[in-house]
């Protein structure tokens, strides 16, 4: 049997998309992907789904056809992207690994005051259309004047700030929560683009000689900001840091490189 019939006889009847999960099968053998069986709606008197080709009852919880799945498994037939405008079609092994860095995902906007999920691709008008930013180089500096505009609270957000270095965006990022502050840099792609990258964020107060500094991982721009701080690969400064590396005039400077 050739990849399009092959295809063909996997599809799921309703969606018609080759399912890369359980396929479900009713008391008459009818298949159904998982996704499409979840969104069956139970019958009210009965309590129980019936199969959308025939009004065929299912068993509970619904079999498996194993056999089909394990065709799935081992055949090279494409599946499509999950993304509805990405046109992409891979075997299963790899449009897993396409999806993760697909150009139409949504990814969290990296202003943290905002994080609307915006699709990768138009993420840079959605910055530009809604939120004003700043650009740097290769080094940024994030300049806090405690005394001046920082808000009081647990929670606090810093402008967006954006930096273009060897053709890459990355955006340092400054955010207070639940009263400790955290900063670090994330950067314009998936985990294969952030894993090329490391960064620093150093502060410093010369007018004491104290200084805060840490290295790690640049941050994938998928990631949420309460996904961040949980990997703790961020600089991290509570309420005594913070009043020790002000400078007379208040202010706390935050240096990131990239490297």
């Amino acid at each position: 049997m050739d990849a399009t019939k092959l295809k063909t006889y996997l599809e799921c009847p309703v969606c018609f998309v080759v399912p890369r999960s359980k396929i479900f099968v009713c008391k008459n053998g009818h298949k159904i992907c998982e996704a499409c069986y979840t969104k069956i709606k139970t019958q009210v008197n009965t309590k129980i789904k019936l199969c959308p080709q025939g009004e065929c009852m299912y068993d509970n919880p619904p079999s498996r056809n194993l056999d089909l799945e394990s065709i799935v498994d081992n055949s090279d037939v494409k599946h499509c992207c999950e993304r509805s405008q990405c046109e992409v079609e891979m075997t299963k092994a790899n449009i897993v690994k396409h999806e993760a860095k697909c150009d139409f995902r949504e990814v969290p906007c990296p202003a943290t005051i905002c994080e609307k999920k915006t699709v990768l691709r138009l993420l840079a008008s959605h910055i530009k259309s809604g939120h004003r930013y700043c650009i740097g180089a290769r080094e940024i500096e994030i300049l806090v004047r405690f005394n001046v505009v920082v808000p009081k609270g647990n929670n606090v957000d810093w402008p967006l700030q954006l930096w273009e270095y060897n053709r890459v965006q990355f955006f340092p990022q400054f955010v207070k929560r639940n009263g400790v502050w955290y900063a670090w840099v994330k950067v314009k792609g998936g985990p294969d683009v952030a894993e090329q990258w490391s960064y620093s964020a150093k502060t410093e107060n010369k007018d004491n000689g104290i200084k805060m500094e840490f290295s790690g991982s640049v941050h994938p721009v998928d990631l949420r900001v309460e996904q961040v701080i949980q990997t703790g690969d961020c600089l991290q400064m509570n309420c005594k840091n913070i009043q020790k590396l002000k400078n007379n005039n208040g202010a706390v400077v935050i240096k990131f490189k990239v490297f």
